[in-house]
């Protein structure tokens, strides 16, 4: 043998005992063993390995033997040998003279208990294998865990951000400076018409019905900015007051449609009813976004909300016309 290979194994045999000896402080006498045993394989004069085997031995005649062989390396043990005499003073081993040499072979196993010594080996680089996937299979679900939460917040910051657009669009100037409505050319001529006056107390019945609709729309709004503005709240709370808003759309939506404006209001009519539809589609999308977080799905969302905040824009502007036109007390500043 080289001497590189003798310091190789001597090196390899020192790292094994100092493994040993933890699994034996430890209480873990079973792998203490089997971390020792390898050791005084490779270095058989490693006289603390073969003292710290024999602690960690049930067997009598095998810590005999490991006893004998600290003596034959180290003569004047005695820890060796008040080992050795206990054991028989007691009868559980027989009498025997110290080795004047040092032993050149590991001590005589059967082929079972060198079975059973490759099967704890094999057992624990198993388990140290084991504990290293299972370590790292963690660490990776919890950067997973940290990125989707990270990505929801993101995303939910977005929503709020278009919900807060889309509720200022809605916030009109007054009459005068409103901006004229951006539907077809051939729907300008129609909007700019003048309120006959014969229906002008048909469109104050009108705008006093559609105003109350569009006061319990601001509230569900404000109700989710509300619920939504804090960063702790879960996914599941956010879903939540998505839904609400959605059913207060939802039925907006139908009282809005039982309404019968006039002549000169049904295009502004139909185009916020229009609006209030992109919305339902947009909270439709913001409602499946919280259940798979899927991108896609946020930017169909803001397309769709961008939609109804140009469809509503428009119809308010008419609106807005008519309340004055009617000399009533409809609010020119609302929400929506």
């Amino acid at each position: 043998m080289s001497e590189r290979s003798v310091k190789y194994n001597t090196e390899e045999a020192a790292a094994l005992f100092a493994r040993g000896v933890g699994a034996a402080k430890g209480g873990q006498k079973r792998v203490a063993a089997s971390l020792l045993s390898r050791a005084v394989q490779l270095d058989p004069t490693h006289e603390q390995a073969w003292l710290w085997l024999s602690g960690v031995l049930e067997d009598p005649n095998e810590i005999a033997f490991c006893l004998r062989s600290v003596l034959s390396i180290n003569p004047s043990s005695e820890r060796a040998r008040q080992g050795l005499a206990w054991l028989e003073q007691r009868k559980m081993v027989a009498a025997q003279p110290v080795p004047a040499a040092i032993p050149a072979a590991q001590p005589q196993q059967s082929e079972r208990d060198r079975s059973d010594r490759e099967h704890r080996e094999n057992w624990w680089v198993g388990w140290r294998r084991n504990r290293r996937e299972t370590s790292r299979a963690w660490q990776i679900v919890l950067v997973a865990m940290i990125m989707l939460y990270a990505l929801t917040i993101g995303l939910n910051y977005q929503l709020r951000q278009i919900i807060s657009q889309s509720k200022a669009q809605h916030i009109p100037t007054a009459a005068p400076d409103m901006p004229q409505a951006t539907l077809a050319p051939t729907a300008i001529p129609l909007y700019q018409k003048s309120l006959a006056a014969s229906e002008d107390a048909q469109a104050l019945a009108y705008l006093s019905a559609f105003e109350a609709q569009r006061g319990d729309l601001r509230t569900a709004v404000d109700a989710y900015r509300e619920a939504t503005s804090k960063l702790g709240n879960s996914s599941l709370l956010h879903a939540s007051a998505a839904r609400a808003l959605r059913e207060k759309v939802d039925g907006s939506y139908k009282a809005i449609a039982a309404l019968s404006p006039p002549a000169s209001l049904r295009e502004a009519h139909t185009a916020y009813l229009k609006g209030l539809d992109e919305e339902r589609a947009a909270m439709d999308d913001m409602l499946e976004f919280y259940g798979s977080f899927s991108v896609q799905l946020v930017n169909r969302a803001v397309l769709r909300l961008e939609d109804a905040s140009q469809q509503i824009a428009q119809a308010r502007a008419v609106f807005g016309r008519a309340s004055q036109r009617a000399n009533t007390s409809f609010p020119a500043y609302t929400i929506r």
